[in-house]
């Protein structure tokens, strides 16, 4: 399984939450290096790539022949992303090596 990042709260004395502050920095330190992905990091990827690549979304979509357009685009990309390259992370090395 994939490391995802997650939040999580939790309750600590307040004299200790500057020590779980700086843990919880560590940690996501050690996954950054790892290759943990930031929450967002797929869409970020995609918009990207389509500016880029093929002009903006629209021109994504139009160059893979997707029928969505507007507002549908957003709902749909990733979607679509997954159907045709398997997932981003395929989307993504298929569009470094160009």
């Amino acid at each position: 399984m994939e490391n995802q990042i997650i939040k999580v709260c939790v309750r600590v004395p307040s004299e200790r939450k500057e020590d779980l502050q700086e843990f919880a920095k560590k940690l996501r330190r050690k996954d950054q290096i790892a290759g943990a992905k930031a929450p967002g990091w797929d869409a970020k990827a995609i918009h990207e790539i389509a500016r880029k690549k093929y002009g903006g979304l629209r021109e994504l979509f139009e160059h893979h022949g997707w029928p969505e357009r507007g507002s549908d685009m957003m709902r749909q990309v990733q979607s679509r992303i997954k159907n045709d390259y398997g997932s981003v992370e395929n989307f993504v090395a298929t569009h470094s090596s160009e």
